[in-house]
């Protein structure tokens, strides 16, 4: 969408006239200059290129046949989203939450299982290895919505989002700095530089530091440093080298979520919930942390990336992508927290540490040409990726002996400080030390032909192999297992893309994609034999621009099922098959809308139907029917920025309406829904933007998703305030 911008100005020419030799510099007045330009918060990102989120092809999202959402960085600073999870929330249909056992942890068409890639690349699948960040270092967050194991292998049922780090380029030159200071005492500091450098380089550096205090629950928040280096190498027109060096350190505090409570106990009950038997959340014990004092969720991260791009021909371009990453991480926590009467909490204790290296190198060659008179574009490659992982696992037994040592009080909770008395873990799997090594190898293809002038065929195929290898040594039983598995899988995709005129393209697409049954890093000798569960999508939409892109819109439906799911045996809950099926419909809306040139709006809306096909779990229960937990099925966004006429200044306010979940597969818990809005304005003193905003702006009371414990939920933060100065120098 275009935005005009035109001003008068006076020009003073003292260094021309000092060099003519004029005793005296002049003022020449101008000539009123018309810039024109898009603002990037503007619009949905149409036309804009891609960082291969989608495609490796270089199709711009509206020529490609799937859902792409694109957050940049200025649209993240205007909504103030300092986290991924901020960030992402505001994508239509995508919610999710920070429990510190799987952090980030996304929510997208009805299922969990989403792929987190980084600047392209994975460095294993999602779940624990998640870490909560600064969106300060990224440039911006793509999206590709549904199974897409065809672009970058197994996890991706829900979806893909590649985080694109802010990297060199010798067209640009950066000097910015944000603070930022609001309630509690949370600080937000980033820093980030860029430049050119001799005949042939670049570099560019940003680091952020963020201690987060949410103040809403005690000792709940994140602290994060993040460093993002590279260096990039224009050796010729053909030929650039990247090499890039991140290290990431979060020391985060653990709040796993609010133990539901009858309502004959609480106080001050709420209707954050619906549960059976009068299970509320009591807004008398909303602010306790039931985690013990000393209670660890941190991590390091060190990751070194270099790509080197070179053009063969005309035609022909080579890309050699190499990676390299370590990770430890280390939780030690009481997690679960579980009422009892008369009035206490019955709580565990779990210690786990992950020692990660993981290895990774992808070659791939693109062509452009003509292919029987139409334009074709062909992209081929193969890739190896090895990741080992090491942990120490421990938890408590749950023994009632165990349970009376860890108990506390619901109102006043004295939690104390980890117990290492290996006596708390009795039993086998409650100590084990545990190895994994994960070998991926695989190979693929991607292709767009134009049919005709109006129709493109884009199709994928990629073949891979998996070599699952763990070993368990159990110190309780002192015992030793050692396994190995290996998988064979085909992945592919076929859409079309019609383009009805220039600006509005219609699109269809099948895809297909494959997750493990479990984790590798915690797969069992028991599932190893299952095959991997297979999911399969049918999905349709339209992309169009109206009012010379003044105005442009997308709608996509779509239906999704995941086969092979690990289930019970309905004639023997004993014995575990793998008939289960989970399946998922819906529609999403986005629309980005430049009114006049003051007022800018945006807004998402998704309606989902997700549920079990067919699960039976132990004893027998079937769960076919249910909605499985934290997947809300109406999921709203409007973002409104306005600018004030004559003033440098403008206002932002954007509200969310996310509708109720469960957290258990019974749907026995329900989390109701809820409404909020975040309010902000923006004032420019040049070179700086001044700003002041109001997150959750009615202080309302609501959960955003389940805790360990099905009885649990995490509480988000109440009304906060906070001051920030943005500066490009």
């Amino acid at each position: 969408m275009r935005v005009v911008f035109r001003t008068t100005f006076v020009a003073t020419v003292a260094a021309a006239a000092v060099q003519a030799g004029a005793a005296e510099p002049s003022a020449v007045p101008l000539d009123a200059v018309s810039v024109e330009g898009r603002r990037d918060n503007d619009t949905l990102q149409l036309d804009g290129p891609t960082a291969g989120t989608a495609t490796r092809l270089g199709l711009t999202p509206r020529e490609t046949p799937a859902t792409v959402n694109i957050l940049t960085q200025e649209t993240m600073q205007q909504r103030g989203e300092r986290t991924f999870t901020e960030a992402l929330r505001s994508v239509a249909g995508v919610t999710g939450g920070n429990p510190p056992s799987a952090p980030t942890t996304l929510s997208m068409r009805g299922f969990t299982n989403v792929l987190y890639l980084y600047d392209g690349v994975r460095t294993s699948g999602a779940g624990t290895v998640n870490r909560i960040e600064d969106t300060w270092n990224y440039e911006r967050i793509e999206v590709l919505k549904g199974p897409a194991s065809v672009l970058d292998g197994d996890t991706a049922i829900g979806g893909i989002v590649n985080f694109v780090t802010k990297r060199p380029d010798r067209a640009v030159v950066s000097r910015e700095a944000l603070l930022s200071y609001g309630s509690y005492g949370s600080v937000r500091v980033g820093v980030g530089l860029g430049n050119p450098f001799g005949d042939i380089g670049s570099y560019r550096v940003d680091f952020s530091h963020n201690d987060g205090k949410v103040g809403t629950v005690a000792r709940d928040g994140e602290k994060i440093d993040h460093l993002t280096t590279g260096v990039r190498f224009d050796f010729t027109p053909a030929t650039r080298l990247d090499l890039t060096v991140d290290y990431l350190h979060d020391d985060n505090q653990g709040y796993f979520g609010t133990p539901l409570v009858p309502s004959a106990f609480a106080t001050r009950p709420t209707n954050v919930v619906s549960a059976p038997g009068g299970l509320v959340l009591d807004e008398e014990i909303a602010h306790n942390n039931y985690n013990v004092l000393d209670d660890d969720n941190s991590s390091s991260t060190y990751t070194g990336h270099a790509r080197l791009t070179h053009q063969l021909t005309s035609e022909w371009t080579l890309r050699n992508d190499t990676t390299v990453n370590h990770a430890y991480r280390s939780f030690k926590n009481s997690e679960s927290a579980v009422f009892v009467a008369p009035g206490l909490i019955n709580r565990d204790q779990t210690y786990i540490t992950h020692n990660q290296n993981y290895f990774f190198d992808r070659f791939d060659a693109s062509q452009r040409t003509s292919l029987f008179g139409h334009e074709n574009r062909l992209v081929v490659g193969g890739e190896y990726g090895k990741s080992g992982f090491d942990s120490a696992r421990r938890f408590s037994n749950g023994s009632a002996t165990t349970l009376a040592g860890l108990r506390v009080t619901a109102n006043d909770p004295n939690t104390g400080y980890f117990n290492d008395d290996p006596g708390l873990s009795v039993g086998g799997g409650n100590r084990t030390d545990t190895t994994s090594d994960v070998k991926d190898g695989a190979a693929f293809v991607e292709d767009a032909f134009k049919v005709t002038d109006a129709l493109t065929a884009v199709l994928g195929f990629r073949h891979d192999h998996i070599n699952v290898g763990r070993s368990i040594r159990d110190l309780n039983t002192a015992t030793f297992t050692a396994f190995e598995t290996n998988y064979n899988t085909n992945s592919h995709r076929a859409g079309v893309v019609y383009a009805l005129t220039p600006e509005a393209n219609f699109y269809a697409q099948y895809s297909n994609a494959t997750i493990p049954v479990s984790t590798p890093f915690l797969l069992s000798a028991s599932a190893a034999p299952f095959p991997l569960s297979r999911g399969k999508q049918f999905e349709a939409g339209l992309k169009q621009s109206w009012l010379d892109h003044r105005l442009e819109g997308t709608v996509a439906v779509y239906k999704i099922t995941l086969d092979n799911v690990l289930s019970r045996d309905e004639n023997n809950p004993n014995v575990t098959v793998n008939n289960g099926r989970q399946s998922s419909h819906g529609v999403e809306l986005d629309a980005a809308w430049r009114v006049t040139p003051e007022l800018a709006l945006q807004g998402n809306y998704a309606a989902l139907k997700a549920k079990f096909d067919n699960l039976i779990e132990g004893g027998g229960v079937s769960r076919a029917g249910d909605t499985p937990p934290n997947v809300p099925e109406r999921v709203a966004n409007l973002f409104a920025t306005y600018r004030i006429p004559g003033l440098p200044s403008e206002v932002f306010v954007g509200v969310n309406h996310t509708s109720s979940m469960f957290t258990d597969n019974a749907n026995t818990i329900r989390i109701n829904g809820f409404t909020t809005a975040d309010a902000a304005i923006n004032y420019f003193i040049r070179p700086a933007l001044l700003s002041f905003r109001v997150r959750n702006l009615t202080d309302k009371l609501y959960a955003t998703y389940g805790g360990r414990a099905t009885t649990q939920v995490l509480i988000a933060p109440l009304r906060t305030y906070e001051v920030t100065a943005r500066v490009n120098f």
